[in-house]
This record gives C-alpha cells, sequence and structure tokens, in this order.
C-alpha cells in the first residue's frame, strides 16, 4: 500500500490524492468527464493512471527527467501504439497481472485519451486504438448459489439458524429489512450499487384484485450505462419479494417512522441509508453462518438469479433485458454454464443412452 492510500481515509480522499499526484491535462476528466461515474470507478481509474503515468516516465526515452505530475498533453501525443503494447507487455512479463486487469488498464488509459479527443478537442489521436487488444477468454463456468443453496440461506435470515450467540442478540432487529434485501438480490440480479441508491418511491406495487395478470411490481433502477441519462428502468420482482418488502416497510411504519419523498429503501437502525460495505459485511454473515462458503459476494447473488433464470426460462433475450445488460454477449456466459451443467447432469446415465 503507498503512502497517499494509508494517509487516505475515504474513498473521495484518496481519489484526490491520487488526482493531485496526476498530471494537470486529467483533472477536468475526473471533475467533469467522468462526474456520472461512482466514486468507486472513478477511483479505479486514477489509480491506472498513476500506473500507466509511472511507466511512461520510467520507461519511455521521450521525456526521461520528468515526474508524473510534469508531463503535458505535448509529451502525451509522442506516445505510440507500440509504446502502449510494450507497456502492456511489461505488465504481463514484469508484473505476472492477469488479462483482465491488462486490458482494465489499457481501457482506463484509452478512456481518457477519448476524453481528450473529443471532448476538450486537445488531442487528435489515440495510440490506444493503434495497439494491439486484448482477449479475455470468458469462462464456461460461473459460481453461484442453486435453488436448495438459496433456501437454506433464506433459512438463516428468517429463523437465525447457524447465527451465533452474539449474533442472535440483534437478530431481530435486523431480520426483515436482511431478508427483504438478499431475496431482492435473488429475485431481479440487481447490482449492489442499484438497490443501495433505491428510495421508497423508487418502488411501485399495483395489485389488482379483479385482474390479477395486470398486477405489477417493480423497483424503477438508475441502471449501469444510463447513469448519465438518468433513464431509470423498471426492474420487476415477485409477489414473494413483495410480501417481504411489505412487512419490512410495515415495520419501519409501526415503530414510528414516515416516510417521504427521497426517503431510502433500506437504512440503518438509526435511519440513515444502509451503505455498499454495510450490505456486502451483512450477507457476508449470512453466507459463512448458513452455508460455511467464502466464495459468495453480492455479485454472486446476481449470478444466482441469472443462472436460475436461465435454467426456468431458457430465454436469453429476457435474461439481457432483466440484467441489464448492453449486449448478450454479456449474458451468453449463464446461458453456456447453464447449459454445460444441464447437459453433464443428464450425462448421467450416458452407457443407456446408447
Amino acid at each position: 500500500m503507498d503512502i497517499i492510500s494509508q494517509n487516505a481515509k475515504t474513498n473521495t480522499e484518496k481519489l484526490y490524492a491520487i488526482v493531485d499526484a496526476l498530471p494537470s491535462f486529467t483533472r477536468n476528466y475526473f471533475y467533469f468527464g467522468a462526474v456520472n461515474n461512482s466514486v468507486l470507478t472513478k477511483l479505479s481509474y486514477a489509480r491506472d493512471l498513476k500506473y500507466f503515468f509511472e511507466y511512461a516516465v520510467n520507461y519511455y526515452p521521450y521525456f526521461p527527467d520528468k515526474e508524473v505530475k510534469d508531463l503535458t498533453l505535448e509529451d502525451l501525443k509522442q506516445i505510440t501504439p507500440l509504446d502502449i503494447d510494450n507497456f502492456v507487455k511489461w505488465m504481463s512479463e514484469s508484473r505476472n497481472l492477469k488479462d483482465k486487469t491488462l486490458a482494465r488498464r489499457r481501457t482506463s488509459v484509452s478512456i481518457l485519451y477519448e476524453y481528450l479527443i473529443n471532448t476538450e478537442r486537445k488531442l487528435e489521436y489515440n495510440p490506444v486504438v493503434g495497439s494491439s487488444s486484448i482477449r479475455i477468454d470468458q469462462p464456461d463456468y460461473v459460481t453461484y448459489l442453486k435453488m436448495d443453496e438459496q433456501m437454506v440461506l433464506l433459512d438463516c435470515i428468517k429463523n437465525g439458524t447457524g447465527l451465533t450467540k452474539r449474533q442472535l442478540l440483534y437478530h431481530e432487529k435486523y431480520k426483515e429489512r436482511d431478508l427483504a434485501i438478499v431475496f431482492l438480490f435473488l429475485d431481479t440480479g440487481l447490482r449492489i450499487s442499484e438497490l443501495q441508491a433505491l428510495n421508497i418511491d423508487d418502488m411501485v406495487i399495483f395489485d389488482n384484485p379483479y385482474h390479477p395478470e395486470k398486477s405489477e411490481c417493480y423497483v424503477k433502477a438508475l441502471r449501469k450505462g444510463h447513469k448519465k441519462s438518468r433513464e431509470y428502468t423498471k426492474v420487476y420482482f415477485s409477489d414473494e419479494s413483495k410480501n417481504y418488502l411489505r412487512d419490512y416497510l410495515d415495520l419501519r411504519e409501526s415503530m414510528g417512522e414516515s416516510f417521504k419523498e427521497g426517503t431510502p429503501l433500506f437504512v440503518t437502525l438509526d435511519g440513515n441509508r444502509l451503505s455498499i460495505r454495510e450490505i456486502q459485511q451483512m450477507l457476508k454473515k449470512y453466507v459463512k453462518a448458513s452455508l460455511h462458503r467464502s466464495d459468495i459476494s453480492v455479485h454472486k447473488l446476481r449470478s444466482s438469479f441469472a443462472m436460475e433464470f436461465y435454467k426456468a426460462e431458457k430465454n436469453i433475450l429476457v435474461l439481457q433485458q432483466r440484467m441489464g445488460h448492453k449486449s448478450v454477449a454479456a449474458t451468453n456466459i449463464y446461458a453456456r454454464a447453464s447449459d454445460k451443467e444441464m447437459a453433464v447432469i443428464e450425462s448421467r446415465n450416458w452407457r443407456t443412452n446408447n
């Protein structure tokens, strides 16, 4: 861990500390160009650029006597596609970084160039475009919770099964909230940032007793890729999710809370919006207690939704829409993994099939 990371307390402080150490021509990108990105995303970009510029001043022959902060746009113009290839090769051979990390850092550099070309009109050429692309092999397996495992996890949240005595002391205070959160993840495939940002008025429940088929239950989520346009998407949830959400909100109302526009959907006992880290820690506790596993994160709940939804519906285009993927290529991993898994299971009696 570097000095910057040790001294900074929050992600925002870490971001500003790194940006202050970068060349001045990067500032507008972080303050204006990436305004719709989360702090964590911007922090990732900043770290990647810091890594690239440190390599540039140490290995490129164009500016041997400069520090990172001294680099100018004229310096940036001297970098060629071959220089980008050498940067990627150095990361791979000297740092043994995975292809996914190499591709991300290469992309971070490209994004900065594109901003300086298209938005600020200060550059004319992006050398990353002319460099060699990095192929990322898509795995044909997915780590996820099968339905029976999901039931074990949900039982732990409902009844405290497997929790320690200390954890049980607080369980009654949180179980309705935690159950609503975890089931909503498993029921919809929402990303953690999307769920964490939900307000109560983002939830729509329309019950039509005369025509049940016309009933609707959904949340209006600001999905990845739509933050700049502020275009909200209807993410539908089931009647079971509806019941858990109602139980949780009824509990809050019974304790004297009144809801208004902008009231967070999921809160701490103090009424503050639950943070992403708190959601992650909550899930980690239940997964450890119920399944004794350490490989199930909130993102794996999203994978669990995708895998079980595809098994049930076998409709990749609907899954793409439910997942909020721009391209069906991102959804294909779940179809491939599910089809392969089912093929292996069905091959159990292969001798009698011949």
